[in-house]
């Protein structure tokens, strides 16, 4: 997003509802306990862009391709083909090694905010788990920290067990980033992997609230899309995972939105059908800046991700189309939910005080 459309946006904004931009502004710089350094604020800013990693990426092979086309060409056409058939299956299984978790890099991101991962029980290795993660955010800091690095710790506090970080398969067709991804143990979010990675005896997580929760994140809500997201209670019958509430504090307040503006205004209906036909949304946002007060980085607020207690699931056998299937997953996406609101609530004192409650809007 340019400077104008930042602009744009923050006028907008201004205008829709003055008095609760204000409030959220307030409540932002009340959260902000230091100053990142000149690298912790490059890297949040590489952070930010990586997320067109996969554009970019495009971008640059047709680049090369016209540069050399004889000969590159063809060769594009060769991994294409191969990423949208045999190269489906890495991040199908798992199988590529997750070298770049451990880089500095994301550690320096870690300090940016600060972030820190709670552990509130041990969790046995052993078996597999699915960390069901909310609230989605704008583009996720503590679910990357947490699941997709080892910046947080994740793998000192719950030691052998192999979580993976689930995206959109999009995300793999392009040329690099993929590679990118697999290196950090990234998966596809499709059913086919969850019942392989789980099945293998791996765990892993997902963001239930996808795309469309990022149109509800703005600072002091805590607005969930989960009331009729049942797909991950379905995938723990079908393999015996237990069920992993995961909560991070603070994700919703490291960017002011377009969110703030009125439901049914314009930009609003535009960002809902993007999230509709394609899985994805365009994160109209804006926070600080490098040298300015606004900009594109994040508002380095604490990021405090809370992992709960296991809530262990049968392994279902039977008929998925079954009255007895329907019943099952109702009931443990209840007990989940009640499970997810009694950890929001003990740690609400601490870490959101002043914001809203837990809320399922959809």
């Amino acid at each position: 997003m340019n400077s104008r459309a930042v602009t744009t946006l923050l006028q907008t904004a201004s205008k829709a509802s003055s008095s609760s931009s204000s409030e959220d502004l307030q409540l932002i710089q009340q959260k902000i306990r230091h100053r990142p350094s000149p690298l912790q604020k490059l890297t949040a800013m590489y952070y930010v862009w990586s997320f067109g990693l996969g554009i970019y990426c495009w971008l640059l092979a047709f680049r090369l391709c016209g540069l050399a086309p004889a000969l590159l060409w063809p060769a594009l056409g060769i991994y294409a083909a191969y990423i949208f058939t045999r190269g489906a299956e890495p991040a199908q299984t798992g199988s590529w090694r997750p070298r770049f978790r451990g880089w500095p890099l994301w550690r320096l991101l870690a300090g940016y905010f600060p972030s820190t991962l709670h552990k509130t029980v041990d969790i046995p290795p052993g078996r597999p788990y699915i960390f069901a993660f909310h609230p989605h955010g704008i583009i996720s800091f503590s679910a990357w920290l947490t699941f997709a690095s080892d910046a947080l710790g994740f793998s000192r506090l719950f030691p052998g067990i192999d979580c993976r970080c689930l995206t959109l398969r999009i995300n793999f067709r392009a040329p690099l980033f993929r590679e990118y991804l697999l290196w950090h143990g990234v998966c596809d979010v499709s059913k086919r992997s969850c019942l392989t990675l789980l099945s293998s005896g791996k765990s892993i997580f997902i963001a239930v609230g996808g795309g469309t929760e990022s149109l509800h994140a703005k600072p002091g809500a805590n607005d969930l899309v989960l009331r009729r997201r049942k797909g991950f209670v379905k995938i723990a019958l079908r393999t015996g995972a237990s069920l992993v509430p995961v909560y991070a504090f603070g994700e919703n307040s490291t960017f002011r939105t377009a969110n703030e503006l009125p439901p049914n205004s314009l930009l609003r209906r535009f960002q809902r059908s993007l999230t509709k036909y394609t899985g994805f949304t365009l994160p109209l946002c804006y926070g600080t800046g490098f040298f300015l007060p606004w900009g594109m980085l994040p508002y380095p607020v604490p990021l405090d991700v809370v992992v709960g207690a296991p809530l262990d699931v049968p392994k279902f056998e039977g008929n998925e189309s079954s009255a007895e299937f329907a019943a099952l997953v109702d009931k443990y996406h209840g007990l989940y939910v009640t499970a997810l609101q009694t950890l929001f609530e003990a740690h609400r004192e601490k870490f959101a005080k002043g914001e809203a409650g837990l809320q399922l809007v959809e």
